[in-house]
C-alpha cells in the first residue's frame, strides 16, 4: 500500500500476501482506510479508485473531506462520534474526481493499530436507489393530487372481513367527514338511501360473482349532516383466494350530485309538459311515458307499458303510421305525423307526432301534441318539431393538473381519455397547454376566466365549444380548484412555485343540444319559424316593463290576411301554407332585429317594435302593406298576390300587454271594416287609447 509523508502508516503496519489484503484489494465494495483523529486517508482499494475515479494510489494522503460535502466543524464532530463508537453507519453526499456528487450509505469501524485508530469502512452507492425512491415519492404524490383535485375517494374492500380501508376523502365524498379508522362496509351500506340499496348490492353480487368485469353503481347516501347526495362508485375485485374467490375489492367513489340534480330537473320537464312525451323501442313497446299521457288520454302510464303502442292508433291511420316509421329509420326524425289516438273511454283524439329515432340506443324519442280542436279548425295546422334525447349518461372525464406562475402556464397531468374526449392524446397537451382545442369564438374569454381564477387563487369554472380534429364542434365544461402547494408538495412536484390546479373536463354536448330542442318546442312555430303566440306574449309584457321603468316608447302592429279562407278553399291548405311561410319571410325581412315577429293565430301575425315612436310604427306597418300587395307570393298553385289589413297600437298610454294587443286588434279589425288592405292606429293625435262601443262592435267582421 502507499500513501504520504502526511499519512504515512507505522513503519511496523506491513501487510503481507493474506487472507486479509486479498479482501480489501480485490473486494467490488467501495474500501478505505481513514485515520480517525485528522481523517487522512490512509488506504483506498482499486474499487475506490475506480468509484471516486482518481488514479491508482491517488486517494492516499487526501483528506475526508475532499470527498465529502459537510463543514470543517461538522467533519470533526463526525470523526468524534465514529472514533468513540457512537456512530457506525449514515448516509452522506460524495464528490468525485468529475466533481458529481453521489449518495452513499457509509459503515465505518474504529480499529486499533499499534496504538493508532484508523476507521475501517466500507461506502456504498446508493444514488439510484434515492434517486428511485424520490421518483416514487413523487408519484405517490401526483396521484394524491389528482385525486384530491378531481375530489374522487378510494378504498379497499375486505370481503371476508367485512373492512373498508379507505383514504380521508373516501369520506369527505360520502358527506362524513375525515374518517381516522378502517369502517365496516356494513357501516356504509346503513346510509345508503333505501331506494337505492337494492340496485347497489345488485351490481355488486353479480361483479364479485364474475358476471360483470367491474361494479358500477349510483346511490344516494346520508351525509353527517342528514342531506343525501348522489355517489358514483367504480370497484373492482383485485384479490382472490385459491379458490377464486374474492378477497378484496379496490375501488373509487365521486360525488356526481350536480349532475344528478341536473338529470333531475330534465326529468321535472318530462314530467310538467303538457304534451304526451315518451321513449319506445323498435319492439312497439314503451319505455317510459310522461303524466300528460293519462291527463290527455285517460291511461296511466301501467295501463300502457304493457301493450303495444300500435294498438292505440286508430285501424285507419295505422299504415300510414307504420309508413311514418320507416321513414324514421331512414331519416331518423320524423315531424308533424298525425294520427287518431285511443283514449280510455274509446273516444279518438288527434295527436300530432315529431319523433326522432337513436339507431346506436334502438329507442324513438317521441312528443305529441293533441291537435284535436285545431285539425277542426285547421287540418293542415303542423306543429313545432320536438325531439327529446334521452337523459345523459355519465359523461366520462379528462382529469387534468396544471401549474400557474405569472407570465406561464404548464399540464403536468393530463389522463388517457383525452384522446377519447378531446381528440388529443395526452403529450399534445403536455407539450402546449394552448394545444387545447377551444373553439376560436370562446378561445379569449376562456384564456382570461383561467387568468381571473389564478388572480383569485379560486375556483375556475368555464363552459364553452370545443373542436375536435375532424372539425366536429362539442360542448364541454371544465372545473378545477387550486390546490395548496406548501401542505400536498405541488411545489416539489411542479419543479418550481407556483399555483397548481386539479380539476376535470367534461362533455356537456348532449345536455346543451336538449336544452336548446325544448326551448325550440316551447318557443317556436312549427309552420313559419316565427315565435309561437306564447313566447311573443312573453316577449310583449317584458318590453311593456321595460316601458314602464325607462318611459321607451313601444309599439305593436296586429296583422291579418284578407280573405284567407279563399286561398284554403280555393287552392288547398298545402299552398296556404306556403303563403303564410312567405308572409312570415317578408316580415323578417322589413323589420329590425330587435323587432320580434310572431304568429298569433291561423292566419294573424303581430309585430312588437321596441323604442318605436307611433308615427314609425305606422310607416312600418305602411311598408310591410305595399311590399305584400306589390309583390306576389310564389306558390306550387303559382304566383298569388294578398293583401294585410295591420292595426297599430303604441305605449304609452296603454298599460299593460293585454291591453295593447286588445287595441291593436281593434285597430285591425277597422281596417278590415274600412275595405281592408290598409292601416288603422288605435290612438289619436293626442295619445288616448281607442275605447268604446263602436270598437267592440267591430270584433264581428270577418
Amino acid at each position: 500500500m502507499s500513501g504520504s509523508h502526511v499519512c504515512d502508516p507505522p513503519a511496523s503496519l506491513s501487510f503481507g500476501v493474506s487472507l486479509y489484503e486479498q479482501l480489501f484489494r480485490y473486494h467490488s465494495a467501495v474500501m478505505l482506510l481513514v485515520d480517525a483523529e485528522t481523517g487522512c486517508i490512509i488506504e483506498g482499494n482499486p474499487a475506490a479508485s475506480v468509484f471516486y475515479g482518481y488514479p491508482d494510489g491517488a486517494l492516499c494522503g487526501m483528506t475526508v473531506s475532499a470527498i465529502g460535502t459537510l463543514g470543517p466543524e461538522e467533519q470533526a464532530r463526525r470523526l468524534a462520534d465514529l472514533r468513540e463508537g457512537r456512530l457506525t453507519s449514515f448516509l452522506s453526499r460524495h464528490r468525485l474526481a468529475s466533481g458529481e456528487t453521489r449518495e452513499v450509505e457509509v459503515h465505518s469501524v474504529p480499529v486499533r493499530l499499534f496504538e493508532r485508530t484508523l476507521l475501517y469502512t466500507i461506502i456504498h452507492d446508493i444514488t439510484d436507489r434515492t434517486r428511485a425512491e424520490e421518483a416514487l415519492r413523487r408519484s405517490e404524490q401526483h396521484l394524491e393530487m389528482v385525486m384530491d383535485g378531481a375530489g374522487i375517494g378510494s378504498f379497499n374492500w375486505h370481503v371476508v372481513t367485512d373492512e373498508v380501508g379507505c383514504d380521508t376523502r373516501w369520506g369527505d365524498v360520502l358527506g362524513l367527514g375525515r374518517v381516522e379508522c378502517a369502517p365496516m362496509m356494513a357501516s356504509w351500506r346503513m346510509r345508503v338511501h333505501p331506494d337505492d340499496l337494492p340496485g347497489l348490492e345488485r351490481a355488486r353480487r353479480r361483479h364479485l360473482s364474475g358476471l360483470s368485469p367491474r361494479c358500477e353503481a349510483e346511490y344516494r347516501v346520508q351525509g353527517a349532516d342528514g342531506t343525501w347526495r348522489w355517489i358514483q362508485e367504480t370497484g373492482r375485485v383485485v384479490e382472490r383466494d385459491g379458490d377464486g374467490l374474492p378477497l378484496r375489492v379496490a375501488g373509487i367513489v365521486r360525488d356526481v350530485s350536480v349532475r344528478r340534480r341536473a338529470e333531475e330537473d330534465r326529468r321535472r320537464l318530462f314530467n310538467l309538459s303538457p304534451d304526451l312525451m315518451c321513449v319506445g323501442g323498435m319492439d312497439g313497446y314503451f319505455r317510459e311515458l310522461n303524466p300528460a299521457w293519462q291527463e290527455v288520454l285517460g291511461w296511466s302510464k301501467e295501463e300502457l307499458l304493457d301493450r303495444p303502442w300500435v294498438a292505440l292508433v286508430h285501424p285507419d291511420d295505422q299504415a300510414d303510421t307504420m309508413q311514418g316509421l320507416d321513414l324514421l329509420r331512414e331519416r331518423g326524425v320524423v315531424t308533424n305525423m298525425e294520427n287518431r289516438t285511443q283514449c280510455r273511454d274509446g273516444s279518438w283524439r288527434w295527436i300530432s307526432w315529431n319523433s326522432a329515432f337513436v339507431p346506436e340506443q334502438g329507442l324513438i324519442y317521441g312528443v305529441g301534441r293533441d291537435v284535436t280542436a285545431l285539425r277542426r279548425m285547421v287540418e293542415e295546422l303542423r306543429t313545432s318539431e320536438a325531439r327529446l334525447r334521452a337523459m345523459a349518461a355519465t359523461v366520462p372525464g379528462v382529469v387534468l393538473q396544471w401549474r400557474e406562475v405569472p407570465g406561464d402556464r404548464r399540464f403536468t397531468y393530463v389522463s388517457p381519455r383525452s384522446h377519447e374526449i378531446l381528440g388529443l392524446p395526452p403529450e399534445a397537451l403536455l407539450r402546449d397547454w394552448r394545444a387545447l382545442p377551444v373553439h376560436p369564438a370562446d378561445r379569449t374569454v376562456w384564456e382570461l376566466s383561467l387568468r381571473d381564477a389564478a388572480e383569485r387563487h379560486g375556483d375556475w369554472v368555464f363552459e364553452g365549444r370545443l373542436v375536435l380534429p375532424g372539425g366536429e364542434v362539442r360542448w364541454w365544461r371544465g372545473e378545477a380548484r387550486p390546490v395548496d402547494a406548501g401542505q400536498s408538495g405541488a411545489a416539489d412536484l411542479c419543479g418550481e412555485p407556483g399555483i397548481v390546479y386539479c380539476g376535470i373536463i367534461t362533455d356537456t354536448t348532449e345536455h346543451r343540444e336538449a336544452q336548446e330542442r325544448l326551448r325550440q318546442l316551447a318557443t317556436t312555430d312549427g309552420l313559419t319559424g316565427l315565435v309561437n303566440r306564447r313566447r311573443f306574449l312573453e316577449a310583449l309584457e317584458h318590453e311593456v316593463q321595460r316601458h314602464r321603468r325607462y318611459g321607451t316608447p313601444l309599439a305593436l302592429i296586429s296583422i291579418d290576411v284578407d280573405r284567407f279562407k279563399r286561398v284554403n278553399d280555393t287552392w288547398g291548405h298545402a299552398v296556404g301554407d306556403e303563403v303564410l311561410r312567405s308572409l312570415a319571410t317578408i316580415c323578417r325581412a322589413e323589420v329590425r332585429d330587435v323587432d320580434v315577429v310572431g304568429r298569433i293565430g291561423g292566419e294573424e301575425f303581430a309585430v312588437m317594435l321596441p323604442d318605436t315612436a307611433p308615427e314609425e310604427a305606422m310607416a312600418v306597418a305602411e311598408r310591410l302593406r305595399a311590399g305584400v300587395e306589390a309583390a306576389p307570393l310564389l306558390t306550387a298553385a303559382g304566383p298569388l298576390t294578398v293583401t294585410l289589413s295591420l292595426g297599430v297600437a303604441a305605449s304609452p298610454p296603454c298599460d299593460g300587454a293585454d291591453t295593447l294587443l286588445r287595441e291593436a286588434d281593434r285597430a285591425l279589425y277597422r281596417a278590415k271594416a274600412g275595405g281592408r288592405n290598409r292601416v288603422e292606429r288605435a290612438f289619436d293625435p293626442s295619445g288616448s287609447c281607442g275605447t268604446g262601443d263602436a270598437a267592440d262592435s267591430l270584433l264581428t267582421i270577418p
